[in-house]
């Protein structure tokens, strides 16, 4: 799911929606004995014509793992780095604050 993040500073207009549409999933699994390395690939177009905040949420099992995340927009591609957590939220505030596009991927406790 694709949530679009209310009072986001990154725009000062607002969307009328509150999700950016799914508008394609293919799922692919290889599974040997009790593991599985599985990739998920999902298209979500902003139809705005402003851009926006999203928040992305995937649950997963308590014993899964995300190890890699790329984004793709238009034709740029976008490899997650793992970090400290202060310093991914500086660099994401401040990314946003240059207008730049930025992806922060974080952990619910």
């Amino acid at each position: 799911m694709l949530r679009i993040k209310p009072n986001s500073s990154f725009s000062s207009q607002q969307s009328a929606r509150q999700y950016v549409p799914l508008k394609q999933v293919s799922i692919e699994a290889y599974i040997k004995s009790f593991a599985a390395d599985v990739t998920i690939k999902q298209i979500f177009c902003n139809d705005d014509t402003i851009p926006i905040e999203a928040v992305y949420c995937f649950p997963i099992e308590e014993q899964a793992a995300i190890y890699s995340f790329i984004a793709r927009i238009d034709d740029r591609e976008i490899v997650a780095q793992l970090k400290e957590k202060k310093e991914a939220q500086k660099e994401y505030s401040d990314a946003l604050q240059q207008e730049h596009g930025a992806y922060l991927l974080e952990q619910d406790e």
